[in-house]
């Protein structure tokens, strides 16, 4: 496998998990280890909020990269966390953002934190679908 990721992404609803999956294979094909938050701990276990913080925040810092996805209204809270984390330990970020109103003008375009997305230009950039993340993903791993 080629460099380590960390994919960022709300994992609570099945559509979520769903897209996780699907996406994360895609890079995993494009020869990228990942780590997946949702793979983490198995489907029956109860982690406490220290071991969810911990296992994900040690992954995270040892990441060469992290995908952060956009999508969720307003960015999951979790996810911008985790930006965070990724922009005060010098990791580059990506943020995947696929909602088709992402590029819309006026009334109709989806609104998303300045600040956070500052973060994310300071360390990388904003995508808007998976093949995009995977063309970009030599330049910053």
């Amino acid at each position: 496998m080629g460099k380590k990721l960390y994919w960022a992404n709300a994992l609570f609803s099945d559509a979520d998990r769903k897209f996780n999956e699907i996406a994360v294979a895609k890079v995993r094909a494009a020869g990228y280890s990942i780590f997946l938050p949702q793979e983490a701990f198995s489907g029956d276990a109860d982690p406490t909020n220290e071991e969810i913080f911990r296992v994900d925040t040690d992954e995270l810092q040892s990441c060469d990269a992290i995908v952060a996805c956009l999508d969720q209204f307003p960015i999951d809270g979790g996810v911008a966390c985790e930006i965070g984390v990724a922009y005060g330990s010098n990791i580059p970020v990506i943020g995947l953002y696929t909602d088709i109103r992402s590029r819309r003008k006026g009334a109709g375009r989806m609104y998303k934190n300045q600040y956070v997305l500052g973060a994310i230009e300071a360390r990388g950039e904003v995508v808007y679908s998976i093949e995009q993340l995977v063309e970009i993903l030599p330049k910053y791993t």
